[in-house]
């Protein structure tokens, strides 16, 4: 099979995951929880905002697995082990990285969008965007490595 199908089927299984366990599987709580609050900001801890972070990437990323693993086992993908963690693993990490929120800001900001950062649907818009951009380079990673 070539790379660039194998590609396109690997994207498109984790962009649906994506969809699916960010908006289905992710509890009202976790999602107002799990960037950490502005110092000044009435909401949960910090340790509390890292434990629900930490529960919303976990529950996501096993979706990611399953649906890719069931995918790949139907289709016959040559997908790697070692891949298949590399891009799991690069997903987590900057899909936690981006629910925390300030990052989101920040991007906003330095790329002279600040007036859309403060409405929520635009850090909303950013946010996802951002996450689609991160399983860009998840699925590349599964694919090659």
């Amino acid at each position: 099979m070539m790379p660039a199908a194998v590609f396109a089927a690997v994207f498109a299984v984790l962009f649906a995951s994506h969809v699916w366990a960010d908006h289905c599987w992710q509890t009202d709580r976790w999602a107002a929880a799990k960037g950490r609050p502005e110092p000044d900001a009435d909401g949960p801890t910090a340790a509390e905002s890292w434990r629900v972070l930490l529960a919303h990437v976990a529950v996501y990323h096993l979706v990611m697995a399953l649906m890719l693993a069931v995918t790949t086992l139907l289709l016959h993908l040559p997908i790697g082990w070692s891949g298949a963690a590399a891009g799991i693993a690069f997903s987590a990490v900057t899909h936690g990285f981006w629910d925390r929120r300030w990052p989101v800001k920040a991007w906003m900001v330095l790329t002279g969008s600040g007036e859309f950062a403060k409405d929520p649907q635009g850090r909303y818009s950013v946010d996802q965007a951002q996450h689609v951009f991160c399983l860009w380079g998840a699925a590349l990673l599964i694919t090659l490595v």
